[in-house]
């Protein structure tokens, strides 16, 4: 039981329960020989040290986070975990492991072969996020004292696509074979960045024509969440006000089947987009291609990409940086912000970056 100095951190060293516990302290010498003071102390009262841990089975634990799933995530999320957990957990069993501990970075190189087989990169690490994901809560509810794969990286695809979005042309042949229904569909997706389940559950009430904006949140007694839990707002602009003051009022939701309940599930949807898109002849898109559509052109706009992030409800800048090529004059831009005195060394203070 010691306070030592190892380059310029100080750290405390001793041992519970036979664990030895190393903890840094940065150039805190006198915060480092309180905490060991402290530990002195609770060991002489007898006082527990070490926190209590609950070491669960594999299927105990997975039983529990897909219940926490369920509670704090979107259906649609929650359907997505529940299938890539079903699918690693049948892997663990086929390699005989039924302890969350057993889950090691080598049990994941194995998994990411099998996936690799029949899948890409992307794929595996989604299961990968996922699966850290997992044993984070494992650590935060004490089945697990850290997490085993903190530092198993992602994999760098090869094959990143650029993000797919409709053109002028592709958006009015689909408009053209659409009906009356579908083409108010796929415009109010246009105008608003929505996902298809956002449409679905929105209702009249969600909709403030006073402060022109729509609010995406979510409906408890349906089981819809919007897919990062937080409310949304979205500015209505002209023709996308116009497009929904045209919407007759059959009932609370702005898709109303005339008994309060939505006219169609999401995947009704889906499927009559695929059809008018054979229709029109425009390959490699879906219904999601509207909402990347939606922040592609914001991007071409030179609409910054917080703003969009903001708009789409990305839980993170990094989902939303995917648009960032769309802008290439955006590096332009800042550097032509820079003009130096004759000197070299001041900046002039009078331009201003547009964007």
């Amino acid at each position: 039981m010691r306070v030592y100095h190892r380059g310029k951190n100080w750290y405390v060293d001793y041992a519970v329960d036979g664990n030895r516990v190393r903890k840094s302290f940065g150039k805190q010498r006198k915060v480092a020989e309180l905490y060991l003071m402290n530990v002195e102390v609770k060991i002489a009262k007898g006082e527990e040290l070490s926190p209590k841990y609950d070491f669960v089975s594999l299927s105990d634990f997975i039983a529990k986070y897909l219940e926490y799933s369920r509670n704090n995530k979107s259906l649609s999320t929650y359907r997505t975990d529940l299938s890539r957990i079903n699918s690693f957990q049948q892997f663990l069993k086929d390699k005989g492991i039924e302890r969350l501990e057993r889950i090691t970075p080598a049990v994941i190189e194995e998994f990411k072969s099998l996936v690799l087989k029949s899948s890409s990169a992307t794929t595996f690490n989604h299961y990968l996020t996922l699966v850290k994901a997992m044993l984070n809560k494992a650590v935060s509810w004490r089945n697990l004292r850290e997490n085993p794969l903190r530092e198993v990286k992602k994999l760098k695809s090869l094959n990143a696509r650029q993000v797919r979005f409709l053109t002028d042309e592709e958006i009015s042949a689909i408009l053209d074979k659409s009906g009356d229904l579908m083409r108010k569909v796929i415009r109010i997706l246009l105008y608003s960045g929505m996902r298809r389940s956002e449409l679905v559950y929105l209702t009249w009430d969600d909709i403030d024509f006073l402060n022109k904006l729509i609010t995406v949140q979510s409906k408890p007694e349906t089981g819809f969440h919007p897919k990062s839990h937080r409310p949304r707002s979205i500015p209505i602009n002209p023709d996308l006000e116009q497009l929904i003051l045209d919407l007759p009022q059959k009932g609370k939701y702005l898709f109303d089947d005339g008994k309060g309940k939505p006219l169609h599930c999401k995947d009704y949807y889906t499927k009559q987009f695929e059809k008018i898109l054979k229709k029109a002849e425009v390959k490699n898109a879906n219904l999601h291609t509207l909402r990347h559509t939606f922040a592609s052109n914001l991007v071409m706009a030179g609409v910054d990409l917080r703003t969009v992030q903001e708009l789409l409800g990305h839980s993170t800048i990094k989902i939303t940086e995917r648009y960032a090529h769309l802008s290439p004059d955006h590096k332009t831009r800042a550097i032509n912000v820079l003009k130096f005195g004759q000197d070299g060394t001041k900046l002039a203070q009078n331009r201003i970056l547009n964007s």
